[in-house]
């Protein structure tokens, strides 16, 4: 039997309740949703995810609606802070080999980025770090201020998890296949480990992070796609 349920609270907004009450975040906060993509397979999800340890699922959901202003100043902050160290904008002169792939692999990333936002990434081939131009931030700003609470939610935690940016704006925007942008994300440490192998350390690690991504993702699912026109 379902123990949730969505009731409207406006014409496209709807409060989640437990047992035909109010359902709150642990902060206290009640959870209001967007007209979502499937009522029926988002009440069937928060049933089934709601008594597990450590949901990911259920801390993308209130995490989403326990943004105030403090909060929202501090995942600008965090999401501002990777401008600089964007994955897709290092490439590898040493390594020929892995520089053709990331060429081939990241350049429509920022293709897309530039021609869509206006974002104009600049690539670093030395160890000294060269920081993006200072307008970046602002126009980045402005796209976070745009976003959804849920949205927002995701961008934190895709740019958290892949540390870019760029792939980020893709998947969220882009309609890239989430897939092949975990992969890209992540092509550096395949190329090591095509190279040099894979510790079981580094093997858990990476199938515990890749697995959160993947939950990401289906969070997401459930909410229309951004739009950047």
């Amino acid at each position: 039997m379902n123990k949730f349920s969505l009731n409207k609270a406006s014409s496209n907004e709807y409060y989640l309740f437990y047992e035909e009450k109010l359902f709150n975040t642990p902060e206290g906060n009640k959870i209001l949703l967007p007209t979502i993509k499937s009522q029926t397979q988002f009440i069937k999800k928060v049933n089934s995810e709601f008594l597990k340890k450590n949901s990911n699922f259920m801390q993308f959901l209130f995490f989403s609606n326990d943004i105030d202003d403090n909060k929202k100043k501090y995942i600008y902050e965090s999401i501002l802070n990777f401008i600089d160290t964007d994955t897709v904008c290092f490439r590898d002169k040493d390594k020929p080999e892995l520089l053709k792939l990331q060429k081939k692999r990241w350049d429509n990333y920022l293709y897309f980025c530039k021609k869509h936002f206006y974002l104009d990434f600049h690539i670093n081939y030395s160890i000294f770090l060269k920081k993006q131009k200072i307008n970046i931030h602002s126009k980045v700003k402005e796209i976070l201020n745009k976003m959804t609470n849920y949205h927002l939610t995701t961008f934190y935690f895709l740019v958290k998890t892949t540390n870019s940016i760029i792939i980020s704006l893709n998947i969220l925007f882009n309609y890239t296949d989430a897939g092949l942008a975990w992969k890209d994300s992540n092509l550096e440490y395949e190329y090591n480990k095509s190279v040099w192998g894979e510790d079981s350390e580094s093997k858990k690690n990476f199938l515990l992070k890749k697995s959160f991504f993947t939950d990401i993702i289906k969070f997401i699912s459930f909410f229309d796609r951004e739009q950047y026109e």
